[in-house]
């Protein structure tokens, strides 16, 4: 968000103190919510500078969580932040730690752009191939998803157990660009009469059917092989030979077909939702199989790079994670 005026103008530390806490480094002119933390420091204070009072509270961010307090939106108070105690090596060696720890976020950012390229190379190799799947300007037959559709399914809403047999996929499983993320799962137990109403195998289609009208409708194909269970909040689909699972993932992921679910999505604000049956009526093109096997297999080789850059990633945070901690902790 961008202001027209500023209440000031200095190098500080940001700590948002409710809801998503986070903390960002900033120099020069801005305002400030009420409810943000603006540190700087002392006039004349020579022991340390602002960055590394930044990289500190990165880590320290987690602590300041923990300590948060209230109902629905969490807060912290001034002493939360003001108790906290910095390690204070000396000068040139904060500012070699400064450098290092820059370097890897740098490391971490350039990759993840590399992500964000490929997931937008797989879009643009669908508009070349298919056109727009809302407008359909290329005049592929059109069906409505439910009929191409074999099983179309709610998970379940049964609670997750610390030991469960399978891992029980939630709506924040699904990312908002069309990918599974597993940074934040939970297992089940699922008795072996019920299992097959809410498991999920390779090729499904999982979707969002409760979320924020922001974030509803989040989609993704389910490729990996083990099997798992879904929530309630998520719908299953089980697609006919004649749509490929890829080619129906990204299509739900591009931005007319987000617009089209937000359009047809009942309810409030935080509460949208949009039922089985309104899945099975939206449109979707039916171009032929050969050609979205094709595109398919093409995503997949970007998939793999994306696998090969993911991993690649989650070493450089799991080193940044260790310098933090070996120099916060």
């Amino acid at each position: 968000m961008r202001i027209s005026n500023y209440s000031y103008d200095c190098e500080c530390v940001l700590i948002a103190g409710n809801g998503d806490l986070n903390v960002k480094y900033y120099k020069g002119k801005f305002d400030a919510y009420q409810r943000t933390y603006i540190i700087t420091l002392k006039e004349g204070i020579s022991e340390t500078t602002v960055p590394f009072v930044h990289k500190f509270f990165e880590l320290y961010i987690e602590n300041l969580r923990q300590k948060s307090i209230g109902g629905i939106i969490k807060y912290i108070k001034l002493g939360n932040i003001t108790n906290a105690r910095i390690p204070l090596p000396p000068l040139p060696i904060q500012q070699r730690i400064v450098e290092e720890l820059d370097e890897i976020n740098a490391i971490i950012s350039a990759k993840k752009q590399q992500l964000s390229k490929l997931d937008e190379l797989a879009q643009s190799i669908f508009y070349d191939i298919f056109g727009d799947p809302v407008a359909n300007e290329k005049g592929w037959e059109v069906k409505k998803l439910g009929e191409e559709t074999t099983d179309i399914k709610y998970g379940t809403s049964s609670p997750a157990s610390p030991n469960g047999q399978y891992k029980y996929l939630r709506m924040c499983n699904i990312s908002y660009d069309g990918h599974l993320d597993f940074s934040d799962l939970k297992y089940i137990d699922v008795p072996d009469a019920e299992i097959e109403k809410c498991i999920v195998r390779y090729g499904d289609i999982l979707f969002n059917r409760t979320n924020s009208l922001e974030l509803i409708g989040k989609t993704c194909m389910f490729d990996v092989e083990e099997p798992m269970v879904i929530a309630g909040y998520i719908i299953r689909v089980r697609l006919t030979d004649k749509l490929h699972p890829r080619y129906v993932s990204v299509a739900f992921n591009l931005p007319s077909m987000k617009k089209l679910l937000r359009n047809m999505a009942k309810g409030a604000v935080n509460q949208a939702n949009i039922n089985s049956k309104e899945l099975a009526s939206i449109n979707i093109p039916l171009p032929p199989l050969p050609l979205q096997e094709a595109f398919a297999a093409r995503v997949s080789a970007i998939e793999e790079q994306k696998s090969s850059i993911a991993a690649s990633i989650e070493k450089m945070q799991t080193l940044l994670d260790a310098r933090m901690q070996e120099y916060f902790g």
